[in-house]
């Protein structure tokens, strides 16, 4: 009979009874050759028999564990308990697994997965155990240190405050931290990424980009970066290619605070140029004044001049109308330009939005202030911070008047389109035109609503060469409409 037809025919013990018979030191060979350590012991556990391996694993020769109870290896380390249930399950003539520490010859400790099985002979009376076990101490001791590297890895990830996850080729999420899921909770349980449009944007993301999210109805700025990660296959199947498609790091971290800061500074530095510029327009304003009430003197000096004749020079006269001439040329000198920035082209929206955001709390939080253009691509020309101080000095002068009429809600509305050339802006309100008439005071330049802020206006705009039109509205409450030439061609060229 041949092997193959043993296999097919016979039962596995009887397999092994054909194999002894017919190879009588196969079996003792396979023993004694085999690189697991095993032992044969008696009923009461004394070593009958031991294979080279148990010998090099445990440190003893075989003359010294003969008749020698298994006792021989134990190391108190194991608990007393594994030992009950060790004995309870060979003592039901059932066979027994697990984990022994051990202790070998010289006194070193080993840890050991141990495989005994009872021995029954054909009246089922128990004859002998036999025993294997491998030294799994360098497994265990790597295996623990896995188990370490991976809690302190995700202890470190957990508490790192920017968000990490790992995405596969398909923008799966397969690892994340706490932060990341605390986004993600943020989110109404959605996934932050799908939220970000990752996949759409992830091409942009290597090189890092601030996205804005809506968080518990709050807008927040994150900043998201990733870095491709390669990949190890999972699949036993693969063992031999070891190739997989490469995974994503992606790491995103909260820069609202940083992102506020930076736009609260522009705002302020914003500002800052928008009250450069209503100040120097104030100083020339009154300037100019100053330069139309002297001019009134020095001409009736000049006409004086002339009645009295060439020929009958009067030194007093001609010093004085030489002096008011000299100080009309010195104040004439000491006008400040008004061209703080280069005239361009420049989208309107954004100009809305600084707006907005410069009058956000002054206005209940924008609401009583609405902007609305005919297009969204609506551009302007000419200086950017003066035109938007233009707007400004007039919501300061509506909210200043508004404030001394308590029975009175503001409401404002802003509203931009293109007209022929021009950018036209009307800004309507519900305070009465009469409060808005010129009345000068002692502190017209810096309290607002005292009417200053029109002449200011009126000043801004002419530099640019538009025009401004006050009406009152037929339900009450004011209209100012200003307009502003959109090319170069239309204000003769820089001014």
């Amino acid at each position: 009979m041949t092997f193959n037809m043993m296999l097919e025919t016979s039962a596995p013990q009887e397999l092994a009874g054909n194999l002894s018979l017919q190879h009588p030191g196969l079996f003792s060979t396979m023993v004694e050759q085999a690189p697991i350590a095993i032992s044969l012991t008696d009923p009461d556990a004394r070593i009958l028999y031991a294979n080279p391996a148990f010998c090099r694993q445990t440190g003893y020769s075989l003359a010294e564990l003969l008749n020698q109870n298994h006792r021989i290896l134990a190391s108190q380390q194991t608990p007393r308990s594994i030992y009950q249930e060790l004995w309870q399950t060979l003592l039901q003539h059932m066979p027994w697994r697990g984990q022994l520490i051990n202790r070998r010859r010289d006194g070193s400790l080993y840890l050991a997965e141990v495989d005994i099985t009872p021995v029954i002979n054909k009246h089922g009376e128990l004859e002998h155990y036999l025993a294997m076990q491998r030294d799994i101490s360098a497994s265990y001791a790597l295996e623990q240190r896995l188990r370490n590297h991976t809690t302190m890895s995700e202890a470190v990830l957990n508490n790192i405050p920017a968000a990490v996850v790992v995405v596969n080729e398909q923008d799966q999420v397969v690892l994340d931290n706490l932060a990341y899921k605390t986004f993600c909770a943020d989110c109404g349980g959605k996934e932050l990424l799908t939220e970000l449009d990752f996949s759409r944007r992830k091409s942009d993301l290597y090189a890092g980009q601030i996205l804005p999210v809506v968080l518990r109805g709050a807008v927040r700025w994150l900043s998201v970066t990733c870095w491709p990660l390669p990949g190890v296959s999972e699949e036993a199947s693969r063992y031999f290619i070891d190739t997989a498609l490469p995974r994503t790091l992606v790491v995103i971290t909260d820069c609202t605070q940083q992102q506020q800061q930076a736009e609260q500074g522009r705002l302020d530095r914003l500002k800052q140029e928008m009250t450069t510029g209503k100040l120097l327009a104030a100083i020339r304003e009154s300037l100019d004044a100053a330069l139309v009430q002297l001019n009134c003197p020095i001409n009736m000096l000049a006409a004086a001049r002339r009645l009295n004749g060439e020929d009958n020079h009067n030194v007093a006269l001609d010093a004085a109308w030489r002096e008011g001439e000299e100080a009309l040329a010195r104040l004439q000198r000491c006008r400040p330009s008004l061209d703080l920035e280069e005239c361009g082209l420049w989208p309107l929206q954004p100009l809305f939005d600084d707006l907005r955001a410069l009058y956000h709390t002054r206005f209940n939080n924008g609401e009583n202030l609405h902007v609305e253009m005919a297009s969204p691509h609506l551009t302007g020309f000419g200086q950017r911070t003066q035109i938007l101080a233009c707007l400004s000095l007039w919501l300061d002068r509506t909210l200043a008047l508004a404030a001394a009429l308590p029975d009175r809600a503001l409401h404002t509305q802003l509203y931009a389109r293109e007209e022929d050339g021009w950018l036209s802006i009307w800004l309507t309100d519900n305070v009465p035109l009469i409060h808005v008439r010129y009345a000068y005071s002692p502190d017209a330049l810096n309290a607002p609503g005292k009417g200053m802020e029109l002449r200011l206006i009126q000043t801004l705009v002419a530099h640019h060469r538009g025009a401004i039109e006050l009406t009152t509205r037929p339900e009450g409450g004011t209209c100012l409409t200003l307009r502003f030439p959109l090319f170069l061609s239309l204000t003769g060229g820089p001014r």
